[in-house]
């Protein structure tokens, strides 16, 4: 059994498209502003008032009046309130491919915890295990494989009579700034895929998937518990089929505790458990692991002078100091602080011990000898997919 990432990032663009465009519509906004207060009587006699009364608001002398009236030292300000139309068109920002259903959508979100690379390639994919974590027949995997490819969410080719390679279509655009046409990623735990696997409705799925990336909302820094939602909101994300009181019935038969919702006066109340706002927990974990990785390093140095004067070495650093090696010393870890960051993140992406069995080779193949590593991180992260690779063909 293939070992899966416990965190994935999920572009926002192509889970948008694949739960369906929203239609277009348009929100007011309004807003208080501070103004020139022109009834000022150090404004009567001003020709730059006198202009700004007359001249159109684009033109060049409007513009220079108003320059002169927010540096004049006699101005005097007030409130105003203004409103601003803003047009939402989701098929222009984050493009189209045909909506997905609810296999396929589920298969979409569990191909990306298969280590894509920085391509989005996953190679030697065993679909017989893809069925058992969707809890569905292995025709059922192929067919839909099929349809992501048809919809080129995916590319895939077989490999062998269960076995295929593929790509994730749009992996590299994930991580791409917004000045680059960037959207962004939704943050996905292993566990909350779970929890998404075991919802039998597909309206329930995309209201679900929808307020995920609602409450990622990068002004709320993805930390956001708690969103609300008219059903006139609700059904502009789902098929016109979804009326309000389809709406209800899947929200009030949702048996799953990711989010717990209530309804009252035509407004839904959505408020997610915190177990499942994967960058909160992913943000715990990445501490919680530098801390164990550097105790570990500290403790481990503490030892060496110990060891190489000839005491007996503890058993839990056995596999970075093995009894068969003929060396008149063992050498100290030297780790730079982004170095640990990142060696952290490949414990959350994996495991732990994977990544500390891969550092231990590191330290037997090349600190024990002196060989100059270019990059820790990179090649602590290669070892570990080698060996997923055997883990995987051993299964």
């Amino acid at each position: 059994m293939r070992s899966l990432d416990n965190f994935t990032n999920i572009g926002k663009a192509v889970l948008i498209q694949a739960l369906g465009i929203q239609k277009n519509y348009t929100t007011i906004i309004e807003n208080t502003v501070e103004v020139v207060d022109y009834s000022n009587p150090s404004c009567s006699s001003c020709k730059y008032k006198a202009i700004i009364e007359n001249f159109d608001k684009d033109s060049d002398m409007y513009k220079t009046a108003s320059t002169y009236c927010a540096d004049c030292p006699n101005k005097l300000l007030t409130t105003q309130n203004v409103t601003k139309k803003v047009y939402h068109n989701e098929k222009n920002r984050y493009g189209y491919r045909p909506m997905l259903k609810s296999n396929a959508l589920k298969l979409l979100l569990l191909l990306h915890f298969f280590h894509p690379d920085r391509f989005g390639i996953i190679k030697n994919v065993d679909t017989r295990e893809i069925a058992q974590k969707l809890n569905c027949n292995i025709k059922t995997v192929w067919n839909n494989l099929e349809i992501l490819s048809s919809y080129t969410y995916i590319s895939y080719s077989k490999t062998d009579t269960y076995s295929i390679n593929l790509i994730l279509n749009d992996y590299e655009n994930y991580y791409l700034p917004a000045h680059k046409n960037g959207r962004g990623f939704l943050v996905l735990s292993f566990d909350l895929l779970n929890k998404i696997i075991l919802l039998d409705s597909l309206v329930t799925l995309r209201i679900y998937l929808r307020e995920l990336i609602n409450l990622d909302n990068a002004n709320l820094k993805g930390q956001a518990s708690v969103d609300h939602k008219t059903f006139k909101d609700i059904r502009q994300v789902l098929p016109a089929y979804c009326k309000p009181c389809i709406i209800k019935k899947s929200i009030e038969n949702a048996s799953t505790d990711i989010f717990t919702t209530s309804i009252n006066n035509n407004i839904i109340r959505f408020e997610i458990d915190k177990r499942y706002i994967a960058k909160n927990q992913k943000t715990i974990l990445l501490q919680e692991t530098t801390d164990k990785l550097k105790k570990f390093i500290m403790d481990f140095n503490s030892v060496i002078p110990e060891v190489n004067s000839g005491e007996i070495q503890p058993e839990k650093y056995n596999s970075f100091l093995p009894v068969d090696y003929d060396m008149v010393y063992y050498k100290l870890i030297s780790i730079k602080k982004d170095e640990l960051d990142d060696l952290a993140n490949i414990a959350i992406h994996y495991s732990y011990d994977l990544m500390m069995l891969a550092l231990s080779n590191v330290y037997k193949q090349y600190i024990l000898f002196d060989k100059p590593i270019k990059n820790l991180p990179g090649l602590v992260s290669s070892i570990v997919r080698s060996q997923l690779d055997i883990l995987k063909k051993a299964a």
